[in-house]
């Protein structure tokens, strides 16, 4: 590996058109695509170095089941970073975090064959999968927005998660930071899940893949709340938001409790792969080697996002989310000259987002990825000013 410190360039364009990527072949070539959440940056060069000399060897075997180095990894960046001991028995090894949301899930049904999950509105799209993709109904509780000026703020509305629960409710699916409103929830409302979900004796599957790409506030693990907490969760982290390595796909769920841990391992035989060796070889990698690179993209980031505010705010009746992490910005054209038709009209201009639809809430709403070179915000600061010239 390079023992120099790089400076690195992340307003350098690289072409991905002809890399089989989702993100940037899903539109026709004149489209800007800034949605599906990967970002526009090369990777770490030792992650590229290693993962190349690993390719150059010309031998693509199967990998160990549970990669002792890779354990090893994990542990040392989890205590690192929040103080947090786990054992290396508590990590299972996954192909995709969606994978886990769905195993945690099918460990619910086999409790309860009525059972039910409860989790928050706006959603990341699979939590709404779920309930199509192993038959378990799904309870979206739509979180509490407020409106100041041009920001929106949510909340949990733990009044309705009340009114809302039920007898079969056996798992909440907490996302934190929240995917899309990139809200990093506070110690006080995770302490008042954890009350939740000890009253209605739930385990709580929290989705922290966009942890370490916080802005304003400390990210803290739900697992290291408390005792009942640790019991209660299972936690699904991964280096692939982090270090731009979806495309590797893989991920972990850190499960403390041993007889929870034994369900989800069983829930898994027979449906779920190992995680492949590219995954482990990436995974190793960004967590042993990737600092220096993240240190450099988070301010990077963090001025794309101030960038964006500071020229959203010149649009009359347009309201949005400053994010406290992710590279994801929730905006809402409900009050400008595109209404309901927001995605339609902005991708009619020119520039792809996600749609508020997906994520359960109506199409005013859109999801903008600013993990991207600068010229690709400005480009789009001009596509969204032609696309509300061309519904005025």
């Amino acid at each position: 590996m390079s023992n120099f410190k790089k400076i690195y360039d992340f307003d350098e364009v690289v072409n991905r058109r002809n890399n089989n990527s989702d993100k940037w072949t899903a539109y026709s070539k004149e489209v800007l695509p800034m949605w599906i959440a990967d970002m526009d940056f090369q990777a770490a060069d030792e992650i590229i170095e290693g993962l190349t000399a690993m390719s150059q060897k010309g031998v693509y075997g199967y990998g160990k089941a549970r990669p002792d180095r890779l354990l090893e990894a994990v542990i040392y960046r989890l205590q690192r970073l929040y103080g947090w001991t786990v054992s290396k028995e508590s990590i299972v090894l996954l192909p995709s975090l969606v994978t886990g949301f769905n195993v945690a899930a099918n460990v619910a049904l086999r409790r309860n064959q009525n059972a039910n999950y409860l989790f928050h509105t706006p959603a990341y799209p699979p939590f709404f999968a779920i309930e199509n993709n192993i038959g378990m109904k799904g309870i979206g509780v739509p979180l509490k927005e407020t409106v100041d000026g041009h920001r929106l703020h949510y909340d949990i509305d733990f009044d309705l998660m009340e009114s809302m629960v039920t007898a079969d409710s056996e798992i909440l699916m907490l996302c934190n930071p929240q995917n899309p409103s990139g809200r990093i929830f506070t110690k006080e409302e995770l302490l008042a899940i954890e009350a939740f979900a000890s009253k209605h004796s739930l385990i709580v599957l929290s989705d922290e893949i966009h942890a370490e790409l916080n802005w304003d506030r400390p990210h803290i693990p739900y697992a290291t709340l408390s005792e009942d907490a640790k019991n209660r969760a299972i936690t699904l982290i991964s280096a692939s938001k982090t270090f731009n390595l979806p495309g590797l796909s893989g991920g972990f769920a850190i499960i403390e409790n041993a007889e929870l841990r034994q369900e989800y391992e069983k829930a898994m035989m027979g449906f779920v792969p190992r995680m492949n060796v590219y995954a482990i070889k990436g995974s190793e990698l960004a967590f042993d080697y990737g600092d220096e690179w993240l240190a450099q993209l988070k301010p990077y980031l963090i001025a794309n996002r101030d960038y964006l505010v500071d020229e959203l705010s010149k649009i009359e009746g347009l309201k949005f989310v400053k994010p406290e992490a992710t590279f994801l910005l929730w905006l809402d054209f409900g009050d400008t000259a595109l209404g309901a038709d927001a995605y339609k009209q902005l991708l009619k201009a020119g520039l792809a987002l996600n749609n508020g639809s997906a994520f359960g809430v109506s199409g005013n709403y859109v999801r903008l990825n600013f993990g991207a070179p600068r010229v690709y915000l400005e480009k789009a600061i001009k596509l969204i000013y032609s696309a509300l010239s061309a519904a005025s």
